[in-house]
């Protein structure tokens, strides 16, 4: 019988070695959900069940996935099974430290079957800079969808759950019931708090008429607030003006001042990547607007209407912008309410007019004088991209 047992022994042995082997495979490369798979199939095979290593390896896979309690469990039965007492005193004094510096929540909603996207915020110091990273994973993770009710081990401390304060405790389970108005979307847009944005980089104007104007710097500063599941701002635009002067080179002017306002939604798409979408209006000043002027009066037009002009001046004109823009931020672990870094992209439409009469730049005499001007509207198309940075408060 024992003869006939070996084999069958062996072969447990061999199939528990196996997916350990492939275990330490997918650890290496930090394929986590993977090795667990392999882990847990080693388990149920009558050696790796009483295998101190895999059971271990069990624990530290388990917690990297934030399932501390289920990292406590395999480490308390590592400790159990293993015959080395080093290794059990190490997988003892693991465990304790989860038992000791975790505690239980259970989230839940009003009804089953909710999934919603939960804001982690904590409320209490970390001094433990892996505990900071646990909770940072999990508030990571939870700007997914999560099913609803869950049960996470957090590290002790008090936090905010979709705004609601909640304490883990360790030995302990403490419970909270989230109402239905602070899930999904509108829950989410319900946590927004006043953003001061601040954005630089460039911008050029496109079109015919505006040839001449050149890449130029922008800088702009707006205030965001939450209105509803709508985010309404207001915000002022300057730029130092370039455009190209015929045998002159470039000229720049630093009259370039906008006010305008924008609405646009905050869209989280999961992980610390928020997009907001937004249109807006801006009215302002815009230095570099070419004029063909004649006569002793100095009457100008477009510089298209007056072929053979006696002298050509840059204007200072007005435009209605219509604009059209994307707003991609990182925050940390997808928070609303942190400081947040990135890109925004804009499209405008310029609706332009020339004063009929006002002040110009005659830059091949360095000099300005007074013109009045027929009508001579314009139109052009500004493009955009700066770097934006943004804190609450």
């Amino acid at each position: 019988m024992i003869w006939i047992a070996l084999p069958a022994l062996v072969a447990a042995q061999d199939e528990a070695q196996t997916h350990l082997a492939q275990a330490r495979l997918y650890l290496r490369k930090q394929w986590f959900d993977e090795a667990a798979e392999e882990l847990e199939l080693a388990t149920q095979t009558p050696s790796g069940a009483t295998d101190a290593e895999v059971w271990w390896l069990l624990a530290q896979v388990r917690y990297e996935l934030l399932d501390a309690k289920g990292a406590m469990e395999a480490a308390q039965t590592a400790a159990g099974v293993a015959s080395d007492p080093a290794e059990a005193a190490q997988a003892r004094a693991y465990a304790e430290w989860i038992a000791a510096s975790f505690g239980m929540v259970e989230i839940s909603a009003p009804q089953p079957g909710v999934q919603s996207r939960l804001q982690l915020e904590r409320e209490s110091l970390l001094l433990d800079p892996e505990l900071k990273r646990f909770v940072d994973r999990v508030a990571l993770e939870w700007t997914h969808p999560q099913p609803l009710p869950l049960q996470i081990m957090l590290p002790s401390g008090d936090y905010k759950v979709q705004g609601a304060s909640l304490r883990a405790t360790p030995g302990q389970t403490t419970a909270l019931v989230l109402p239905m108005g602070s899930l999904g979307q509108a829950g989410f847009a319900a946590l927004q708090v006043t953003r001061l944005e601040v954005s630089s980089g460039v911008g050029v104007l496109v079109g015919e008429g505006v040839e001449h104007m050149r890449p130029s710097w922008e800088l702009q500063l707006g205030v965001t607030q939450p209105v509803g599941s709508w985010l309404a701002g207001i915000l002022v635009d300057y730029s130092v003006r370039s455009y190209q002067v015929q045998d002159r080179g470039t000229e720049r002017q630093p009259q370039a001042l906008t006010l305008g306002v924008r609405v646009g939604r905050e869209l989280m798409l999961g992980g610390p990547l928020a997009f907001r979408p937004a249109l807006g209006y801006r009215w302002g000043l815009v230095p570099g607007i070419p004029l063909a002027c004649s006569g002793e009066d100095l009457i100008c037009t477009a510089p298209d209407l007056t072929p053979d002009p006696e002298i050509l001046v840059y204007a200072i004109g007005t435009a209605h912008f219509v604009s059209a823009e994307l707003n991609i931020d990182w925050r940390r672990a997808g928070r609303t309410n942190a400081s947040g870094v990135g890109v925004r992209i804009a499209v405008d439409q310029l609706f332009g007019q020339v004063p009929q009469q006002g002040q110009a730049l005659v830059v091949d005499a360095d000099r300005s004088l007074d013109y009045s001007s027929e009508s001579a509207a314009w139109r052009a198309t500004s493009l955009r991209m700066m770097a934006n940075f943004s804190h609450a408060f």
